[in-house]
This record gives C-alpha cells, structure tokens and sequence, in this order.
C-alpha cells in the first residue's frame, strides 16, 4: 500500500487524492484473456514458542560515525536521527520529521541526501538534509502562505494548494544517480503543479500547470518520465480536509521535452498505482464503484498499449516486488472477484495467481530491508511465496522484521503489555525485551543485530546469538519509520 496524505492542522472538509491539469487522449487497452485462479496454498508450518526476556544492558558510547555508509535512519515526531548499522552514535539531524512521507522516497539514490517538505515562518519549503551530516539547506519555498491565513480561510483556492502540498507524499528522486528531485509546489500560484530540481544546475523547471492540484510523483524506472495525480476541492465539503474529493486523472511527463501524456481514465488515484515493473510499465488498478478497485493493468507511461494482467475485482491491498517484480495482492469474495478471499501470489512474468494463504490480507506491503512483503496479520512471504514467518501470536503480533540472514523479529502485544521475541533459522521464538515497540530494523551489515526503538524513545541493539539488549541512545519519543543508507 501506498501512504500519501500528511497530517496538518486540520478544518472542514471531504476525503478525496489530487494531479494536473491536461487533457491528452487517452490509450488503448490490449485485453488479454482473463486467467483462472490456482487454489493449491502454501501452508504456513512456522510454530513459536516464547520464553523469559532478558534485562537490557547499557554498552558504551562509540566515538563517531563511520566514515563511510551504510547507516541507520530513523525518523518521527522528534525529527531525524542518524547511526552506524549497529546503533552506535545515534546523531540528531533535525528537529522536525516528514511527517506521514515515506522515509525511503526521501533519501537519494546515493543515499548522500534526502529531502522533504518543510514547514517555515513564510509557508512549506522544500528542504534538503546532506547526509550524513544533516546540513540543511532550503531549495525552494513551495508556497507564500502562512499556516493562520489556511485555517483562517479552509476553503480558498490558497488553501487547497497548500493542502495539495502539505498532505501528500511529494517528494520523488530520479533512479540511479539521483540528478533530479520531482516535487510539487505553487510557485508561481494559484495551483499546485509538478517541478523538477536539477541537483547539478541547481535549476528548477515547472513541469505542468493548471486547474488540478498535483501530487504524489513518482519516476520510470530509466528516469525518463514522471508519473503524477491529480485532483481538486470541490463543493459540497464536509468532514476533516484530508485529501481531494475531485480525482481528475493521472498523467506521465516526458523529461528531455516536457511533454504532458494523459494515462488511462480509470487510473485516478494514488492508490491505484501498484508499482513500477523494470520494463518501464506501471502496474496499476481501476477504480470500481461496485469494488473498490479492478483489473490490474501493466500501462505504458508513453502514451501506447495497456496489458491486462488480471481482470476482475480483487482488493485494495497489493504490493509489487522491486527485487523481481512479484505481485502479491489480496482477494474478497464477491460475485465480481474471480479468485474468492485469499492472499495471492503472482510471479513475475506469470499467468496463474498462487493462493499463499486462504485468508484475505488486510494491509500488504513490500519490506526493503527485509526483502519480503508484509501480508497483514498473516505473515511474511518471500517473492516466491515463500512463507519466511507466520506471527508468533495469532491477530496479536506487529512490527515484523526479517534478517537476510534468516533472524526473525515481532513485537508481540498481550494485556496491552508488549515484547520482542526474536528466532534464528530452524529456532523457535523466544522473548528478548520487555517494551512498547515503535519500529524494528536489522543492521546493513552483518544481518545479526536487531535494533528496537521503543515507543518512550529508547534504541536498543539485540546481537545474535544471544541477543541480549542494549541501550544505544535516546531518540527523543515515538520515531514513525527506520531506513537503511546506503
């Protein structure tokens, strides 16, 4: 699943997405024959068994960071924090987080930047953190509007742009080197448009503009286009303003000429986009009143055919794998969903969905530093339906993190108490910590240490074999995501 909306002080208004303005015609649609449902599961035969927690031990304070990366990034309500792939030297690089932003979106390829959306005295800014020293630097104002004058006016066309920019996931780096930074802003008014920022030129180019406001851009593979949505407030309004009630379409944007390219009419949201394949197509759903959401297509962002890759209603919740371009995605039962309820498996480059587990999933998403998807509450599952660990308390276990080395970890909540258990290859789960978990992550290096940020702000480092906890450092309070640098 994709997360877009950002929090902000909030008045009145109706759920909806955003994207801009431009009418191309839109592509065809290649149909291919719909295919039948492979009902053969996987059965998950993980069994766990928890045992006594040990007490946390202090370990002494490192020196520095290393040299050279990879690090860990964390990031919540106390703002940006930074350490070595075991924990040490925890380092605060700002006081503000990104709010709901996906943490991975807003690091650069190279893993020496990242950016984000910032709040200022003057409006949002756009703001840009070299890592792995933090320092900052602003590289444009996105809109001259002060937080007072929105909620003053909810409903002006003022608002509804720093709405667009503010509740969204907005921030996109170029593949690869990283040279270009897609964003969305008003700058030059009254709307919210899609901008590029040249990290070598340090130029920025308004890629659209007109009536709808634009949001969450993401790139082709190659770097060639940039996929964009768009929407627009519209009345009647009602309820809290947390998105657009106006989905108006989505569009892609040539970079070497600025071309504009209308994508297929019923792609309207930003959930609706799955994921991009390496082929340079962006798997996607249509948006379905009877539903939800149908037929997943493999659209060419150019402007050319569209491949049916599944037709009939399925469920909101999919995810694609960038390691091999899996797809597992969740089924109900329904006169129009062919497959029935279950969560499903479909290879790259296959035709057939695989039945993983009989259940429906009801939250899916693709772990990159575990390499597996999260089906919720069923389990992890590797991109070949691999079944790498079923939670170790039935509806009662969270924050799952899975080693490359084959470590296991879950926070697992019973009477409102909760705790780390942890189970190595072939092991049975054992409790390691007593603590209300916030985020786990394993490090980049040796896949043997598990660091745990507790909800009161607490990091802990728990190394194999026995994995003993530590406390590494403070993080201040609750921290939302954690991220590996590379």
């Amino acid at each position: 699943m994709l997360a877009f909306a950002r929090s902000v002080p909030v008045i009145i208004l109706a759920l909806g997405v955003a994207v801009t303005a431009c009418t191309p015609s839109t592509p065809t649609v290649e149909a291919t024959p719909a295919v039948a449902a492979s009902v053969s599961p996987v059965q998950p035969t993980e069994v766990s068994a928890i045992t006594q927690a040990t007490t946390p031990t202090a370990s002494p304070t490192p020196a520095s960071l290393n040299a050279k990366g990879p690090y860990v990034l964390f990031e919540g309500e106390a703002g940006l924090w930074i350490a070595n792939p075991d924990g040490s030297f925890l380092t605060r690089l700002s006081e503000s987080g990104i709010g709901s932003a996906d943490l991975h979106r807003a690091i650069s390829p190279q893993g020496d930047r990242m950016a984000f959306v910032s709040e200022s005295q003057h409006g949002p800014v756009l703001l840009q953190l070299a890592l792995p020293g933090g320092a900052p630097s602003v590289l444009a104002t996105l809109q001259t509007v002060l937080p007072e004058d929105v909620v003053a006016n909810p409903l002006s066309a003022q608002a509804f742009a720093y709405y667009a920019i503010t509740q969204y996931d907005n921030v996109a780096w170029q593949p690869d080197e990283g040279r270009y930074l897609a964003f969305v802003g008003a700058l030059e008014g009254p709307t919210a448009d899609l901008y590029v920022y040249d990290s070598q030129s340090n130029a920025i180019t308004q890629l659209t503009d007109g009536g709808s406001q634009a949001v969450y851009p993401t790139w082709s593979p190659d770097g060639a286009y940039v996929l964009h949505f768009g929407g627009r407030w519209t009345p009647p309004f009602g309820g809290a303003i947390v998105g657009y009630n106006q989905a108006d379409g989505a569009w892609a944007v040539r970079l070497e000429d600025g071309e504009v390219i209308a994508q297929p009419a019923g792609i309207r949201r930003p959930w609706n986009l799955v994921g991009w394949q390496a082929d340079g197509r962006y798997l996607a759903s249509i948006e379905d009143e009877e539903c939800g959401v149908r037929d997943l297509q493999a659209v060419d962002p150019t402007g050319g055919s569209t491949s049916l890759v599944f037709e009939g209603c399925t469920s909101s919740y999919a995810a694609l794998s960038p390691e091999d371009g899996a797809l597992l995605f969740s089924s109900s039962d329904c006169e129009a969903c062919p497959l029935g309820a279950g969560t499903f498996l479909l290879p790259s480059g296959g035709a057939i969905p695989q039945r993983v587990f009989e259940d429906r999933a009801w939250g899916i998403d693709w772990l990159p530093e575990s390499g597996v998807f999260h089906a919720y509450p069923l389990g992890l599952i590797s991109s070949d339906g691999t079944v790498v660990s079923v939670p170790p308390v039935p509806d009662a276990s969270y924050h799952p993190a899975a080693s490359k080395q084959g470590y296991r970890a879950w926070e697992v909540i019973e009477n409102q108490q909760g705790r780390v258990v942890v189970a190595g290859p072939g092991q049975e789960f054992r409790t390691v910590l007593e603590a209300a978990v916030a985020a786990m992550i394993w490090d980049p290096e040796s896949g043997g240490t598990l660091l745990i940020a507790a909800q009161d702000g607490t990091l802990y480092a728990a190394s194999a074999p026995d994995f003993v906890p530590r406390e590494v450092g403070d993080l201040g309070s609750r921290i939302a995501q954690a991220a590996w640098i590379p």
